[in-house]
């Protein structure tokens, strides 16, 4: 079990770090809408939040979702 666990974190982490590097043109492409996406990249975006769900467990993978701000100053905690 810890050794799955450990996995898990791993992913997780990985998750984060393509947000942190990947967070600009989120910005630039993605304002004001929610995205779906994991280490690998995006796998969906949209401006409804159940239609971003449909179409990200469709893919049956694990993912995180990020509702990217209006503008840069703003945050947003979900």
């Amino acid at each position: 079990m810890k050794n799955q666990e450990k996995q898990d974190n791993e992913k997780h982490h990985r998750m984060l770090q393509w947000l942190n590097h990947n967070r600009r043109q989120l910005l630039d492409s993605y304002k004001n809408q929610y995205v779906a996406y994991n280490a690998d990249g995006l796998i969906a975006h949209s401006e409804n939040l159940q239609k971003l769900l449909e179409q990200a467990n469709s893919q049956e993978e694990d993912y995180l979702v990020y509702l990217v701000p209006r503008k840069t100053a703003s945050i947003q905690i979900l």
